[in-house]
């Protein structure tokens, strides 16, 4: 038998079916959460698949347990080709062995022939990913991996554990670390979560150090050195470092804590500063990986949030789910070429991009849906040089169609913002809606139960200091982008942001601004959220459609209504009281100045 179980086990796979299962999980953990399987005897070419929309990425995935491995590659991506799946870049997983020579020819010839990213996953890798992140995953293929053969393997976790040890004082360092630490998958002790990770808080914490933990993480602060608990937990491990000749106790300089104050064994320590909480987790994980400590909990993620929830958080009564996406109902079939004979200069094509939404090629060649107003038509002599069926081509004057469509819609968008009274920012770019566009400044919208409302797309506020009251106004800033292949072929998402001005209309700076923003928005929750979304996204609608363009050939219509999902579970609010009375006694959801009075 080899001498590992995992490349053992790995090389005497009969169960092709399991053995795809097993892939399809092992790169959701990797990253690809939202994979769509597509295996059988008639895949043609594709064992699953993954679109990442934020990028506009198709991955294919291929897997295999033949040894000829190199021929099997090239079966998979020659299928692909044959039948014009779309393909960016194609990742191979094998139980065959290849040197890293090898290995280069492939990634190599896949690139050249396909114009693919070819990513490849061998014995090793797999060996490596298996034993050391994600040890676990094994345990829910037993037909692969045999408990009895991976008894021996498995009990390694037992030693996997970090210990936290904290005073008091420190405590909501301790939780914040051990839902991160648990979250990147590590098992942790803490002693405020007796069940984080699925193991009880040892009784025995010396019993515990000596044989169960891999590694404690000691906070340093002020108020730990007058612990007596704590400073023998940290004697402990120190002895254990000694006896052991390596780095069994780490620790972390939570409040500056000087070397005076500590023994001369602590202070030949190297400390991970800890005041800024974010770029210390950074290093203490960096310490993690480079000491190899394992990461068994590949549902780590979920764990970690679910110590925010309690019990019975969820009811069965389905929910409606509200996104911020807007389907795109029509889109024109042809992107039209128009050729300027007289060019449009640089420093007009911004400002006409917001009569005529259209992407410039170069000062002559223009593409868009529509055809531009007569008026800009005869002042640039612009004329109809050809239309394109973009859904038939990849490229339309080297520029990927699909592409080349999110951008036109996005344009149009803004374009729309300007032709509605929105004004842009200089320095931020934003559109936001100015004081005095709407009667008393007032979107008002009908909410998916039919009652209607209204929000306030301008307002002001008074944010307390002890010098005195300093006022700010505030404006709503809707910015779109386009999403490809996310519920739909092209959807519209639209996202809610606030410009920022003090009474006189000037831009506040960075600094004001994200204070002013957490003091606005601090008491914005779900149901405040939504409201602005719904009111801004009716603004721009007649009849519960956005629509762009004048010939009905030419016009793009985009849904007013944010796509609607349903879950079959909901949140039983009544078990989050203590969460939402905490939220009301942080927030005052304070009104704006400006008076409601209808």
């Amino acid at each position: 038998m080899s001498a590992n179980v995992t490349v053992y086990c790995l090389e005497k796979v009969t169960d092709y079916f399991e053995f795809e299962r097993l892939c399809h999980d092992l790169m959701v953990l990797e990253g690809y959460t939202t994979i769509e399987p597509l295996g059988g005897f008639s895949d043609k070419g594709r064992d699953a698949m993954h679109r990442n929309a934020a990028v506009g990425q198709t991955t294919i995935f291929a897997y295999s347990v033949r040894e000829d491995w190199r021929t099997k590659l090239a079966e998979d991506a020659a299928k692909i080709k044959k039948h014009n799946h779309p393909c960016d870049q194609m990742i191979f997983i094998t139980t065959a062995n290849f040197t890293a020579s090898e290995r280069d020819e492939a990634v190599d010839a896949i690139n050249q022939k396909y114009d693919w990213r070819l990513e490849l996953y061998g014995l090793e890798r797999l060996r490596v990913l298996l034993d050391t992140r994600y040890p676990q995953l094994k345990t829910r293929y037993p037909g692969i991996f045999p408990p009895s053969l991976l008894a021996g393997q498995l009990q390694d976790t037992i030693s996997a554990h970090l210990f936290i040890s904290y005073a008091k004082a420190d405590t909501a360092l301790a939780e914040w670390l051990t839902r991160k630490l648990t979250a990147a998958g590590y098992l942790v002790w803490c002693e405020r979560f007796n069940l984080l990770g699925g193991e009880v808080y040892p009784e025995n914490v010396d019993e515990a150090l000596k044989q169960r933990a891999f590694r404690v993480i000691a906070l340093y602060s002020q108020a730990s050195l007058n612990d007596p608990e704590v400073m023998r937990q940290r004697a402990l491990a120190l002895n254990i470092s000694s006896e052991r000749h390596n780095d069994f106790l780490i620790p972390l300089d939570v409040d500056g804590i000087t070397s005076a104050r500590l023994d001369r064994a602590t202070r030949e320590l190297v400390f991970i500063p800890f005041k800024n909480w974010a770029t210390g987790l950074q290093q203490l994980l960096t310490k993690l990986a480079a000491i190899h400590c394992p990461q068994p909990l590949p549902q780590g993620p979920t764990i970690a949030a679910q110590t925010f929830l309690e019990r019975d958080v969820l009811s069965d009564q389905a929910e409606t789910l509200v996104s911020n996406c807007l389907p795109i109902k029509k889109i024109p079939s042809l992107i039209h070429c128009f050729k300027s004979q007289r060019g449009i200069p640089a420093a007009a094509a911004e400002e006409l991009k917001l009569t005529w939404p259209y992407r410039g090629v170069d000062p002559q060649i223009l593409l868009s849906f529509q055809q531009p107003p007569e008026f800009v038509a005869a002042a640039y002599q612009i004329s109809l040089a050809d239309s394109y069926p973009w859904q038939t081509l990849s490229t339309i004057h080297g520029i990927k169609s699909r592409h080349l469509v999110s951008e036109i819609i996005k344009r149009s968008l803004m374009a729309k913002c300007y032709q509605y009274g929105l004004q842009q920012c200089p320095e931020t770019r934003i559109y936001y809606f100015p004081s005095g566009l709407l009667e008393k400044d007032r979107l008002r919208f009908i909410h998916l139960d039919g009652s209607k409302s209204h929000v306030n797309a301008v307002g002001q506020r008074k944010l307390w200091r002890p010098s005195g009251a300093i006022r700010y106004r505030y404006h709503l800033a809707p910015v779109f982008s386009v999403a490809q292949n996310l519920f739909d072929d092209f959807v519209v998402l639209v996202y809610l942001r606030v410009h920022l001005t003090d009474m006189a209309g000037q831009v506040l700076s960075r600094q004001s601004a994200i204070s002013r923003r957490k003091h606005l928005c601090g008491g914005w929750w779900n149901k405040q959220w939504l409201d602005r979304l719904l009111a801004v996204c009716q603004y721009f609608g007649e009849d519960g459609q956005i629509v762009i363009g004048e010939v009905p050939d030419e016009q793009l219509v985009i849904s007013a209504s944010p796509l609607c999902l349903n879950a079959p579970q909901g949140i039983n609010e009544k078990m989050l009281g203590h969460l939402l009375r905490e939220r009301a006694d942080t927030f005052s959801f304070e009104e704006d100045e400006a008076a409601n009075e209808e």
